[in-house]
């Protein structure tokens, strides 16, 4: 054995033979204070472990259930909310694309009236044509 690991083993040597400090608790009670210490109650009152917390756990818990709750609730109903505003959305613009194909259709329509109409009544012809195109020009753009 060489110096060094005989120094190591003296040094170790001591905490080997002192009894552990953290081997055991002792809770005492003294004039009501809780007291703890590494050596047993000598005569004084050993006081009983602290209640469970059980009731205020479960009072605790049935609040965080019901907090939950609310909250879940709150959350679909917004979800709900979210899917009625897409829906009107969702059929507003498809009433808007029904309205603008149908103004197409009358603006193709008064072009062709106004190409096959007669010279005098080719003016009544364009003033219809361009109300139709005003018309479709002020709903779908």
């Amino acid at each position: 054995m060489n110096a060094f690991a005989r120094r190591a083993l003296l040094a170790a040597l001591p905490l080997l033979l002192v009894p552990s400090a953290a081997s055991a608790v002792h809770r005492c009670e003294t004039g009501g204070q809780p007291m703890y210490t590494d050596l047993p109650c000598d005569g004084r009152s050993l006081a009983p472990p602290p209640p469970p917390a059980a009731p205020a756990t479960d009072d605790r818990l049935k609040r965080e259930r019901t907090e939950l709750n609310r909250l879940q609730k709150l959350r679909e109903q917004r979800e709900r909310q979210d899917q009625q505003i897409r829906d009107l959305a969702a059929r507003g613009a498809a009433a808007r694309e029904k309205k603008c194909r149908s103004l197409t259709q009358q603006v193709k329509w008064r072009e062709e009236d106004l190409r096959e109409t007669t010279l005098d009544k080719a003016e009544k012809a364009r003033v219809r044509l361009r109300r139709a195109q005003e018309k479709f020009d002020s709903e779908c753009r």
